[in-house]
This record gives C-alpha cells, structure tokens and sequence, in this order.
C-alpha cells in the first residue's frame, strides 16, 4: 500500500475476526475504525451486518433478544456512544488486511451516528408498579379472609368473654355460670369436655377429708393442645408433666414448649384463703385459644382455677355447660349429662385408678339433727353472709369433714 492521500497502510493491530457469517473487517481509506457484522442478520461485503448492530446473541424475534411478549414487561439495558462513519464521495477502496489507518488528507465528510450496545434486560416501570398492586390484593385477600373456625387450627372458636371456674376443697365447684354442685366421689371426672379443649381430673379421698373425695390431679389435652398432655398433681404424691415427661423440677422456673408457656411461682391469687398462711406452689399454664390455667398445690390435693371463652358447639363437665343458666349446672344435672366417670378409651391420665366400693353418696339430709343445727349455727357465724347452696356446702362439710372447714369457706369469701 502507498502512503497518499485516500489509501490505506496496515496498522499493528492483531488479525481481524470473522463474526456472524463471512463478515470481515474492512474500512475505507479515510477511517481507523474496525467495522465487523454482529446481529441476527448476515453481515455484508463491507463488514456491516445485516441492518443489525446489536449484541450477537438473538433469542426471539426482531424486537430484541427478549422477543415476542417477552418485551411487554421487559426492556434492553443498553449502553450508547458516539463514533463517527465515513460517507460521501470518494471514499477510497477496501482491502482485506488486518488493519487500516487514515494517512493523508481525507475525502469526504464524517457524520456523527449512535452505536447501540445490549448490555442485559430492565423490568419497565409500569411492570413494577403492577407487581405490587398484585401483591397488595393478595395480602388483603388472606388477612380478610373469613376464619374456617371449624378446623383444629388455633384460631378464635369462642362465643363470647371468658369465665371462670374454680374448684376447691372436697371438692367444691363455682361453674362459669356461678352454679356450685359438689362432687364426692372419687375417680376421673370430665372438668370440661368440647370438641376441641380436653380438661379432665381425678378425685381421691384423703385423711384430711375424712374419706371425701378431693381433686388429686388434673389432666389436659384435646386437639387445642395437637396432641400433647400436660398433668400436674400435688407436692407430696405427684408430678408435674408433659407427655409423661417430668417438667417444671426446678422452683420457681419457666418453661415453653408446643405453643404452651408455663410458670411455676409462688406469685398468685388463691382460690382457697383456708391456705392462705402457707408456702404457695402454684402452676400457671398459658394455652391455646385463650385458655389459662392455675393449678395450687398443697400435700395432698390440688385447687385450680380456670379462664377460658366459651365453646362453639358447646361443653360439659363438672363446670358446667357454660350456657348462662346457672339452674342446669347443679350435681345430678351435670352427672345426669356427662355419665359418670371417663371411659377408658378417653382417659388421658396415664392409667384408670382401681375401682372402689361405692360410698352411698351423702348430702346434708345425712347429717343428724343436732350436728346439722351445730353446723349451721358455726356456718352462720363465720359466714353471716352465706345463704342457698353456699350455706348448705359449709354445712355439709362441718358435718362429715369437720370444724375446720367451715372457716374454710369463710376464708376462701
């Protein structure tokens, strides 16, 4: 090649490419650049390929290497420069070499053009904006949902406000309707029965009784607990557990497993003051579906207390149904429902305690004349405000459990 103006002489540059299909490179005698065919298309005899400058990667159609609908949401990420194209009159002639250089003075003019990379692909704006209108109504959609209260889930089954029962004594109940039956046989007893909360106890005479039966322990499950048992019994002959499992061994102390917290203080209202004067070991149990428990421990027996809303489809057990009517929720009407004692298949004590003869069951007509006048006469005088089902209660337990019991009652007011 000749050094003079509108030719071409090689440059250091390395060999030149070949790109997309016998495309080469190739500039006029008035310019540097390197031109090579990129694209989809076939690249021309000069090098300039196909109409197409953009990467040589296609996917798709001729809108963009996303393609078809493809471009709806999604855009190219691009890159421009400026470089400058050799056009007009007299541009010299090509030769195939590995590179060009301008020497001499050029012809023709230059003109400024867009170079065009495709770097990747941006989601457009709109596209966004959509997205979180989409997530936005599904959020709504599952926190407004109404709540399947059928299911053995833990959400809200109840009825109305919470209630309280508590039992104490040999044992004495207070049902959520504010009813007081008396239950003095032994055995394991349904305290509440529904279709999802399970509280059971067991009741045993002790020598502080005099053979009347008080609660021993008490047991809870059900499908609210999804499968577990929690039980705790008295200081001197029982346990507290968790599927069987000891808990709680350290006092005071905390423990929380399977959605259950557990507290074991001696922090706590009682529901017999007659203990007052003792050292308190008290269990407090926070459950699922607002249920919360207390249970008191002492030697031999326990008192307990329970919180919790009423049952969709109702309940049973020696609290009562819970249905405002404290008229249904006396001895013979709760045992006439609920049968007598739990059936083995739904015990949920590890075992059935050994059956006992029977004791003809006492009620305040057992009681001799001058004893039940004595009493009365104790009863009132401690309690001068006990009437109805209250009086008769510490009547019959001055009678057949003792004196100390009626300051029990007064005390426990």
């Amino acid at each position: 090649p000749r050094t003079q103006a509108g030719l071409a002489r090689p440059g250091p540059s390395p060999p030149c490419a070949m790109f997309g299909r016998g495309g080469f490179c190739g500039v006029g005698g008035g310019e540097r650049d390197t031109y090579r065919a990129v694209g989809c298309a076939e690249a021309d005899e000069n090098g300039v390929g196909g109409g197409s400058d953009r990467a040589a990667s296609c996917v798709g159609g001729d809108r963009g290497c996303a393609g078809g609908a493809g471009t709806l949401c999604f855009e190219a990420d691009v890159v421009k420069s400026v470089d400058w194209r050799k056009v007009g009159e007299g541009n010299g002639r090509f030769e195939k070499v590995q590179n060009y250089d301008f020497v001499g003075e050029g012809e023709g003019s230059f003109e400024k053009t867009e170079v065009i990379l495709t770097t990747g692909w941006k989601v457009r704006p709109a596209c966004l904006v959509v997205l979180a209108v989409l997530i936005l109504a599904v959020c709504v959609l599952v926190l407004c949902w109404p709540m399947d209260t059928t299911t053995t889930s833990f959400r809200s089954v109840s009825l109305g406000p919470p209630g309280s029962c508590e039992m104490w004594g040999d044992p004495h109940i207070e049902t959520f309707d504010h009813a007081f039956p008396s239950f003095y046989m032994e055995g394991e007893f349904w305290i509440v029965r529904s279709a999802e909360v399970w509280i059971q106890g067991r009741y045993l005479a002790t020598p502080f009784t005099h053979g009347l039966a008080a609660t021993h322990s008490i047991a809870i499950g059900g499908p609210f607990l999804t499968g577990h048992t929690l039980q705790v019994g008295p200081m001197e002959n029982g346990q507290i557990t968790f599927d069987r499992q000891p808990i709680l061994l350290d006092f005071p102390s905390v423990l929380q497993v399977a959605g259950v917290r557990l507290t074991y203080n001696g922090v706590g209202q009682l529901v017999d003051q007659a203990q007052a004067h003792l050292e308190r070991h008290i269990v407090h149990m926070d459950l699922p579906r607002g249920v919360d428990i207390e249970v008191m421990r002492w030697a031999n027996h326990i008192n307990v207390r329970i919180v919790m809303p009423p049952q969709r489809g109702g309940q049973e057990g020696s609290c009562g149904n819970f249905n405002s009517n404290p008229a249904d929720d006396s001895t013979d009407a709760i045992m006439e429902r609920m049968g007598g004692r739990v059936m083995a298949e739904q015990l949920l004590f590890r075992t059935q305690m050994e059956a006992r003869i029977e004791r003809q069951r006492l009620t305040v007509e057992d009681c001799g004349p001058e004893q039940r006048r004595q009493a009365e006469d104790l009863c009132r005088k401690v309690r001068p405000d006990a009437v109805g089902v209250l009086l008769q209660s510490c009547v019959f337990d001055v009678c057949f459990g003792g004196r100390q019991y009626a300051g029990e009652e007064s005390r426990r007011l």
